[in-house]
């Protein structure tokens, strides 16, 4: 503020100097330019901040950001367009299942022959926070809900050559912005 001061006051009296040479007055001394700098801290201060925008949950790792709230179940399109998730180790996924992530819906797939589906926790309420089909001798098809702070399992037994099921484990913790752990392991 006070250097706003003096440069108005050397500003009037440049001005003052100019209307008296017009005049025919004496000339005045010459005035010293005066660099002054630009007051902003008053008017940004007068302004109130806007809130900083929450981060962007990061897209690293194999579990992608889910967003909060609920949702309806995805439609046959968007599983359509959902890439596959596991993170369970190559080599011990099973070969005739696959999961998919759509928001927080997880859609777990076994089409080999199904003997039978045990050892179901953590799954919520049937036609709320899960749908099932199981034909026995052909196929488990189990669409989840997955919630923060909770964990499921499940194994979908089958009678294969080369493996005989799939075990379901999801782990999301309380203090995570997703689950940390989206396995389907062969038994």
């Amino acid at each position: 503020m006070r250097t706003q001061v003096m440069s108005v006051g050397a500003l009037l009296a440049a001005l003052l100097a100019c209307k008296s040479e017009d005049k025919g007055a004496a000339p005045a001394q010459p005035v010293a330019t005066v660099t002054v700098p630009a007051a902003t801290a008053p008017a940004t201060a007068a302004q109130p901040a806007a809130p900083a925008p929450a981060p962007a949950p990061k897209e690293d790792g194999p579990v992608p950001a889910i967003p909060e709230g609920r949702s309806k179940p995805p439609t046959v399109a968007e599983w359509n367009d959902a890439p596959s998730i596991n993170t369970q180790e190559t080599n011990s996924q099973p070969d005739k299942c696959f999961m998919k992530l759509v928001r927080e819906w997880l859609k777990v797939n076994c089409s080999a022959n199904v003997t039978e589906v045990k050892d179901m926790d953590g799954f919520g309420s049937a036609g709320a926070d899960y749908f099932e089909s199981v034909k026995l001798g052909k196929s488990a098809d189990f669409v989840v809900r997955v919630r923060k702070g909770k964990t499921m399992r499940l194994r979908i037994m089958m009678d294969e050559p080369k493996q005989h099921g799939a075990s379901l484990f999801v782990n999301w913790p309380p203090e995570k912005d997703r689950p940390t752990i989206i396995a389907l392991g062969r038994m």
